[in-house]
């Protein structure tokens, strides 16, 4: 029996990749750091998020911020506006770029964003990538890969896909953010056009769409369109 396949017009998948991450509270004992416009958020216990995953599950490039702050200096919030990861020195702690001097972040969350392509590559917009440290080695990674794609996907109980309907979404980094000057102050509206626990075929453009984590304990699935 043969296992060639005849060509057939059409479309073919990615591999599939799943999303177990949901949202990270901060926890009591989490801080916030600020020196030279890099923020360090510790969480109070581990947060799972990883640049180098296991196979077919996306790298963490992204993070917004739920909950609350208080006693906040400098100018900007975090709550509301997506970030891109600078670094992950350890397994509690991420670094972003903020014009934020100090805040009181035990009762924030975070809450990892995924856009298409779910891969990094050199093509991106972003300067430099990100890097990790595991057991004091620090590992350099190429930055994300930013594109509008079709997704095939099936929410669990732990993801939504969201969009700005002001289309004025940003991923905040150094460049970014100095050319708004500051970190924004006001977050842009995102409203969900994907709830959890649903499927669907949708056109997503980055960054004005994307998978926000939510929920509890579950897994996602994306098969995105080539």
């Amino acid at each position: 029996m043969s296992d060639i396949r005849l060509p057939v017009a059409g479309s073919d998948f990615f591999t599939e990749q799943t999303i177990a991450q949901f949202v990270i509270p901060a926890g009591a004992g989490a801080t916030f750091a600020a020196a030279n416009n890099i923020g360090t958020i510790t969480f109070n216990a581990a947060h799972g998020l990883t640049l180098a995953p296991a196979a077919n599950v996306p790298p963490n490039y992204y993070i917004s911020f739920g909950g609350s702050t208080s006693g906040l200096t400098g100018t900007g919030v975090l709550v509301g506006n997506v970030f891109r990861i600078l670094t992950i020195p350890s397994t509690t702690a991420i670094t972003i770029y903020t014009t934020i001097t100090a805040a009181t972040v035990t009762s924030l969350t975070g809450i990892p964003v995924f856009y298409p392509w779910l891969q990094s590559s050199q093509q991106s917009g972003f300067v430099a990538g990100p890097t990790q440290t595991i057991a004091t080695v620090v590992t350099p990674f190429a930055p994300g890969y930013l594109q509008a794609a079709a997704w095939n996907f099936s929410l669990g109980a732990n993801c939504v896909l969201q969009y700005c309907p002001a289309q004025n979404a940003v991923i905040l980094d150094g460049p970014t953010t100095s050319a708004l000057g500051g970190t924004p102050a006001v977050a842009p509206t995102y409203r969900t056009i994907a709830a959890a626990s649903t499927s669907n075929q949708m056109w997503v453009v980055p960054p004005n769409m994307g998978l926000f984590a939510s929920g509890t304990t579950a897994n996602s699935f994306i098969s995105q369109i080539q």
